[in-house]
């Protein structure tokens, strides 16, 4: 008999028995009864009386004195108690130990597959026991199963054995104990449970027949334990939570039967999001009709509302549900019906690309061209952005906008007019994934006053810029979070906007009837393909919830908020955390801004993050244009992933110059047209046993020469880059993507590509910075190198070169 089960396999577990099986015994938590949180302990953290570090420090003091006045490990509750509240009376202990129970029964539930299994074994004959390793006794836990899934779950058992009664664990003996208890052999059993030394190898050691649970495979552990440290995380510093994890059961039974990598990572790291995202939106939903009446109509923002809606069909969806495409650029140019509105825009989209700008204010392409021109220089640039603003300054320009944006309004309200029809005083529920709502600010006014009802915005993730005092609310909002927190995973938002989305190029307008027109799409089939595929993990994971991995004798009361902190874990770890499999399925993903422009950036780039982290340390994604950069860390260890997280997390005002005390010196000359200027440098670790010495040239400089011999025997080179950097950012982490340069070495011997051996102390490495096009700009010239071996003793020899510029200038 093959000795290991899946969850999903419970229902037909009597097959796998041996002939002649009249006991079907049980372990009780993890097999017949679960828990909706990511550990046993989690469910002190609800306790009145005590700290969940009280409860679990009491315990853990019970048993050392049962063993030492016992000689016994197991112990019961009021043991515990009488350990955690000694100076408490019997009446205060008691109603402790009650209050345990209830919280107990509040988060255990049945699992649907295991009371499958005992139903095909009532109907074959068998007797069903329930054998566990417990502070409960018997009748304890037999009333925590009935109080958890119901009397006709608890009618199902005929024999419970609990090691607090027994005084022995299961691998002490205790099925042996159960065997003669039911008077029959031991090959007459069949033992299941989750963990394999006492339920498989003790039931095997006595000759009973046993098949090990294995209730989560090693990836799935860790993820869930990286999503716990997330909950954790997100409460802040010193916070207690539940460590809600409702989706346990449904990914249990389902993970181990999709095969697919993508669909799995829709699953298992989406899924648990977007069904929690939708069970929120149906309570929000049901809340605005009870407080306004009416009837709320459910608008899926469409491109990132595709998924959501995918979600909400999948559950069955309301009564007025529809697909609605306005994106940011169609809002915008739907609100800028007057000059105020067109100079408060402009005003914000300072830096905006001229060309991006002059379609957002509704030009027509051949007034860009003629206005623009085609600009490919900086300059070039420049100069068409102060064309652009002069123009938009005019009076006439601002009434031609206006008019053509009136236009574009009421095609707007003909789209949304095509796909609900609401009455007056109805709800329009706008659904996205958020995160600034920046589409409904623009709309909401308009909507509200050409259909006389209300407007509500419902997102996932929800952090507002601004106090717009619109209708709007947050899965993940403030709320219940902090801003930093928030900050954070927005940070990140764009790996869940391109999975949530559908292939429709972006719209850009609506005919006179409201269709839709829109710009060809722009991400590749490939991507689109692997997107759909995510999607469908999504999707099967809800119409999983719905068909039940649990049976409860009662629903609980705080379900949307357990969702909202599996949802929030999950999230956040699949943002900060993201498993090297799932990245496999995204590696190829760019984004789209969705601005009026044809822009697309990668979501990340690990290839260049190896080098960009040698070079700076985690302080190289200031200033970077991907879009997922923590997937970049992915392959790192999780000191360095967690100090990602963490900064991220709490918004630590951190700069690399904070990343140690250490630093190495180096004699360090630039050369001019003159002379040459004697100084030194420090480099500073980054990452790996690197390090970087960061020099700001003056302006003038011809080369850049570091003295390394007096300092190494032998070093690596990883490289030497310039960057032209502003100097109002302060920051020099914030410096541009650099550029190569190819610096010379002399005194010393190369060995491959980037192994020197300084055989003169004297040994320097030179450069010759780019010329500087900007003069307002600061030259910054970054050495990487690793240390091998420092010289242990220093010569009194001078440098083996002597400053010249016509050797600068060589």
């Amino acid at each position: 008999m093959t000795d290991t089960i899946s969850p999903h396999q419970l229902p037909e577990a009597l097959d796998r028995a041996p002939a002649g099986v009249k006991v079907l015994s049980l372990d009780c938590f993890d097999t017949l009864l679960w828990r909706d949180c990511h550990a046993p302990a989690d469910v002190f953290a609800s306790l009145d009386q005590l700290s969940s570090g009280q409860r679990i420090v009491a315990e853990r003091n019970a048993r050392k004195a049962a063993a030492t006045m016992h000689r016994r490990c197991e112990v019961n509750l009021g043991e515990i108690y009488t350990q955690a509240m000694p100076n408490a009376g019997e009446a205060e202990r008691r109603a402790a130990i009650a209050a345990e129970l209830a919280q107990e029964a509040r988060a255990c539930f049945a699992f649907a597959p295991t009371v499958a299994l005992m139903r095909e074994a009532k109907r074959r004959g068998l007797e069903i026991v329930i054998v566990s390793d417990t502070y409960l006794s018997a009748a304890e836990l037999r009333a925590l199963i009935a109080g958890a899934a119901g009397d006709e779950v608890a009618g199902l058992i005929d024999r419970v054995f609990a090691s607090s009664d027994a005084g022995i664990s299961k691998s002490q003996g205790l099925l042996a104990k159960v065997a003669k208890a039911m008077k029959c052999g031991a090959d007459a059993i069949l033992h299941i449970g989750d963990n394999r030394k006492a339920d498989h190898d003790s039931a095997r050691a006595l000759g009973i027949a046993a098949l090990h649970l294995d209730q989560f495979g090693k990836a799935a552990s860790q993820r869930m334990r990286f999503e716990r440290a997330c909950q954790q995380l997100a409460r802040g510093a010193g916070g207690a939570g539940a460590g809600a994890m409702p989706q346990r059961a449904v990914l249990a039974c389902e993970e181990p039967q999709i095969g697919d990598a993508t669909r799995s990572l829709g699953l298992t790291a989406l899924g648990p999001v977007f069904y929690g995202f939708d069970q929120w939106l149906r309570a929000e939903a049901a809340a605005i009709e009870a407080a306004r009446g009416g009837r709320v109509h459910w608008l899926f923002m469409l491109r990132d509302g595709h998924l959501p809606q995918l979600v909400h069909e999948a559950g069955g969806a309301e009564q007025s549900t529809a697909r609605v495409e306005i994106s940011r650029f169609v809002a915008i140019a739907a609100s800028l019906t007057n000059a105020h509105a067109v100079k408060d825009h402009l005003a914000l989209e300072l830096g905006l690309n001229p060309a991006t700008l002059a379609r957002q204010m509704l030009f027509e392409e051949d007034e860009i061209e003629s206005l623009l021109g085609k600009p490919e220089t900086d300059e070039e640039r420049i100069a068409a952005s102060h064309a652009l603003h002069a123009e938009l300054r005019k009076g006439q320009r601002q009434k031609v906008i206006a008019r053509r944006a009136r236009g574009r309004a009421e095609r707007l309200i003909a789209h949304v007019r095509k796909a609900v029809d609401p009455l007056p005083g109805d709800t329009l529920m706008l659904v996205d994934l958020g995160y600034n709502g920046t589409a409904q600010d623009r709309v909401d006014t308009l909507l509200s006053q050409a259909f006389d009802c209300h407007v509500a915005g419902r997102y996932l993730l929800l952090r507002e810029m601004t106090a717009s005092g619109f209708d709007k609310k947050g899965l993940i909002d403030a709320r219940h979070h902090d801003g930093e927190l928030l900050e954070a995973l927005c940070g990140n938002v764009a790996v869940i906007e391109q999975l949530a989305t559908c292939a429709l190029g972006s719209v850009t307008d609506f005919d006179e009837c409201g269709e839709p027109l829109r710009k060809p799409a722009s991400v590749k089939g490939s991507q689109s393909a692997v997107r759909e595929s995510v999607q469908k993990g999504v999707v099967r994971f809800a119409e999983a919830a719905h068909e039940g991995a649990i049976i409860r004798a009662e629903p609980t009361g705080g379900a949307t908020e357990d969702w909202r902190e599996a949802a929030l874990g999950a999230l956040m770890r699949f943002m900060f955390l993201p498993a090297p499999d799932e990245l496999a399925v995204l590696k190829s993903f760019e984004h789209d801004v969705n601005l009026g422009s044809d822009r697309m950036v990668a979501l990340f780039d690990p290839d260049h993050a190896r080098e960009a982290m040698r070079r700076r340390g985690l302080f190289y994604m200031k200033g970077s244009d991907r879009m997922f950069l923590p997937a970049e860390l992915a392959g790192e260890s999780i000191d360095t992933r967690l100090s990602l997280l963490v900064q991220k997390r709490f918004g630590l005002a951190l700069s690399r110059a904070d990343g140690t005390n250490e630093r190495i010196a180096l004699p360090a000359i630039f050369l001019d047209s003159g002379d040459g200027i004697r100084s030194q440098v420090h480099a500073q670790p980054t990452h790996e046993g690197y390090y970087a010495a960061r020099l700001a040239v003056p302006r003038g400089t011809s080369a850049v020469a570091l003295q390394v011999g007096s300092v190494f025997e032998w070093l690596e080179i990883a490289g030497v880059t310039a960057s032209s950097i502003d100097p109002s950012r302060g920051d020099l982490g914030d410096a541009a993507v650099p550029t190569a340069l190819s610096p010379r070495i002399d005194g010393a011997r190369i060995h491959a590509d980037s192994l020197v051996e300084c055989t003169d102390p004297a040994a320097f490495v030179l450069v010759n910075p780019p010329a500087q096009t900007d003069s307002g700009a600061i030259q910054l010239i970054e050495f990487t190198f690793r240390p091998l071996r420092r010289r242990t003793r220093h010569t009194a020899r001078g440098p083996a070169m002597t400053p010249q510029p016509k050797d600068a200038a060589a």
